[in-house]
């Protein structure tokens, strides 16, 4: 009986192993779509979601760039988003022009735009490095560039079509030339001091940009000047002349309209000294600025310097 018994048992335990390992039915494998029906909108081009799908995810997040090695993070729409807007680069221009990498509503002061056209002080390329093989970005690159643009200029909206809010940012300078009559003045380098002899008047002239008015609207602009660069204490700041629009190469080689002059004198003065220039004005409401300011990068500052030959 119990040699029956156990029987029994296996046989019941053979049945059921074989019950609980055939495969179970998937009632909704037999579903059919109706793949006519089925819709595929592409995004706007100049929208974040066109603009991550067409440029940035597959040729600037490769691998070892873009690709959340180092900001800005282009793997995702979302982490470009949040990663650009409004954010500092890890690596500025020499002159500090560009001091965010997305401006929202100004495409001008945003340094994508900037990366993507110019050689960043000389030695950095303009981006991206590398195309990989197949990519269409070398033949559409303007139109893509223009896309970006049209989005910035847009608002920068996010994927629900959301801006953020505003901000007031500093203006930056674009340009110094110096004349005396019809002479234009020589650097020493692109950013070393402007070249004058002493005893004459030199005649400065300045190119700004702001994210929010022209740069003939700036008020208050006053400029004043000193022999050291870290001590201002005692300059005597002088309004400055609006003066109809003057072309000349700003920084970065490209011709810009200079609207700001001073008239220093550089008589008294003896070969080898600089002279420090200081602006200050305002850009709207309170929002006042110093350019540059004690934070400044020193290729700045010698920017805005006059040597004496």
């Amino acid at each position: 009986m119990r040699y029956l018994f156990f029987i029994s048992i296996l046989a019941t335990l053979a049945v059921s192993c074989e019950k609980s390992s055939s495969v179970v039915s998937n009632p909704y494998s037999n579903l059919k779509r109706d793949t006519a029906k089925i819709i595929t909108v592409e995004p706007d081009p100049t929208s974040l979601a066109g603009i991550h799908k067409n440029i940035l995810v597959k040729t600037c997040a490769n691998s070892g760039c873009h690709d959340g090695t180092f900001e800005p993070d282009f793997r995702t729409a979302e982490s470009s988003y949040n990663t650009m807007i409004n954010q500092t680069p890890i690596k500025p221009d020499p002159l500090q022009t560009f001091n965010y990498r997305v401006v929202p509503g100004n495409a001008d002061a945003s340094m994508l735009i900037h990366r993507l056209t110019v050689d960043l002080g000389g030695n950095s390329g303009i981006m991206p490095l590398v195309v990989n093989p197949g990519n269409d970005y070398q033949a559409k690159k303007d139109e893509y560039i223009q896309n970006i643009k049209d989005w910035i200029n847009a608002g920068a909206p996010d994927l629900d079509g959301k801006t953020r809010a505003p901000v007031n940012f500093s203006p930056q300078v674009l340009g110094i030339t110096a004349k005396v009559g019809g002479t234009t003045l020589n650097r020493g380098g692109k950013y070393e001091p402007i070249e004058a002899n002493a005893n004459t008047n030199v005649t400065m002239y300045f190119s700004l940009t702001d994210d929010k008015i022209a740069q003939e609207s700036l008020t208050n602009m006053q400029i004043a000047w000193s022999v050291n660069p870290l001590d201002y204490g005692t300059a005597n700041f002088v309004a400055m002349s609006p003066v109809s629009a003057q072309l000349f190469d700003g920084i970065y080689g490209n011709p810009v309209e200079h609207k700001w002059s001073y008239t220093f004198n550089t008589t008294g003065l003896v070969s080898g000294q600089v002279i420090w220039f200081r602006m200050t004005g305002n850009d709207g409401g309170t929002s006042s600025f110093t350019l540059p300011n004690d934070n400044s990068m020193f290729f700045l500052k010698k920017y805005f310097a006059i040597k004496i030959k």
